[in-house]
């Protein structure tokens, strides 16, 4: 059971998905005074003019390889969308290294380091802007530990964070003219996040909610990003097989911003208004867990410029390890 405790949390590590396109992604990792390193790679694309009637595709060509074809220029800028084609799309990558240490038996600190890769193709042209994101850390408290010798066990955490604008937000095209902000690696900004996670389980199945509101500052080119707010929720279960133990679960997550500000004034079609679902697996042998997830689009409500989103991948593989210094249970 303690394991069983350990591994349900992890579930939650992909139901606190912030907008990529708010330049964070903030997830709860495994929660029974484990401390825990994880590499994690994101994939997310946006595709298709739905008000154009138009289909998105996830693994859409030229979206997700390394590198464009060379007939193309990769540091072209687009400025304004003219023929709205069902090729048009932006994608993101990220690899991120997460590490998560336990300061006190309900004290955490955690921390984000994320690569990102942003590709777009608009009007014909192609671009890659590859480069270190912000990176993220954050406190997390338990308020709540009902555990094991509980019938029905429960965690309610509660966690504050800070973004830190380290990644570049300064990238220029080939005439020297600054990219959009929004497919810049880095947003300029000091923001900070704050969250709620309640964790419930009885026997084999599980239940989770998370709830997060990020506050953006403003960068040098007096942009800054609207205030978002995210809700995941997952509901879980428990699977053994010899040596391994299996975990499936569903997954939603609901994501809203009003976009992005320039000089105190909205810019139009950069809103995000939200709701994707999904399955997760979680394949867990010993201290060592793989983790897989994928959401599709589910509702979205978008203007005529915007793509729509296709959906979102994630891979990551955890490592755990226990400080001897506290009690499990403690």
């Amino acid at each position: 059971m303690k394991f069983f405790n350990t591994a349900l949390i992890l579930f939650s590590t992909f139901g606190a998905v912030a907008c990529d396109m708010c330049g964070n992604f903030m997830g709860i990792t495994p929660y029974d005074n484990q401390s825990q390193l994880t590499l994690l790679h994101r994939y997310r694309v946006f595709n298709g003019y739905r008000n154009y009637q138009q289909r998105s595709v996830f693994f859409i060509p030229g979206a997700y390889k390394l590198q464009h074809d060379p007939s193309t220029n990769p540091t072209d800028s687009v400025v304004e969308i003219t023929h709205h084609s069902a090729k048009d799309y932006e994608s993101y990558k990220v690899i991120e290294l997460r590490g998560k240490y336990f300061l006190h038996p309900r004290l955490e600190f955690n921390m984000i380091l994320p690569l990102q890769q942003i590709k777009t193709s608009y009007n014909g042209i192609k671009r890659t802007n590859t480069g270190v994101a912000d990176p993220s850390v954050f406190l997390a408290y338990h308020l709540l530990k009902r555990l094991n010798e509980y019938k029905l066990r429960q965690r309610l955490i509660i966690g504050v964070g800070l973004k830190c604008p380290f990644g570049n937000d300064g990238v220029t095209d080939t005439k020297n003219n600054r990219l959009f902000l929004l497919t810049q690696n880095g947003t300029g900004s000091w923001d900070s996040f704050y969250y709620l996670n309640y964790i419930l389980s009885v026997e084999h199945i599980g239940f989770s909610a998370n709830t997060m509101f990020k506050w953006n500052g403003k960068n040098a080119y007096q942009e800054k990003l609207g205030n978002s707010f995210t809700q995941a929720i997952s509901v879980f279960g428990r699977l053994e097989l010899n040596q391994l133990r299996i975990f499936p679960a569903v997954l939603a997550n609901y994501e809203f911003t009003k976009g992005l500000y320039l000089n105190k004034k909205l810019v139009q079609n950069t809103n995000m208004n939200l709701l994707m679902m999904g399955p997760s697996m979680d394949v867990n042998y010993k201290n060592v867990v793989l983790n897989m997830c994928y959401q599709f689009n589910a509702f979205e409500r978008v203007s005529s410029q915007q793509l729509s989103a296709s959906g979102r991948f994630i891979i990551g593989l955890t490592w755990n390890f226990t400080q001897r210094k506290y009690l499990i249970n403690s």
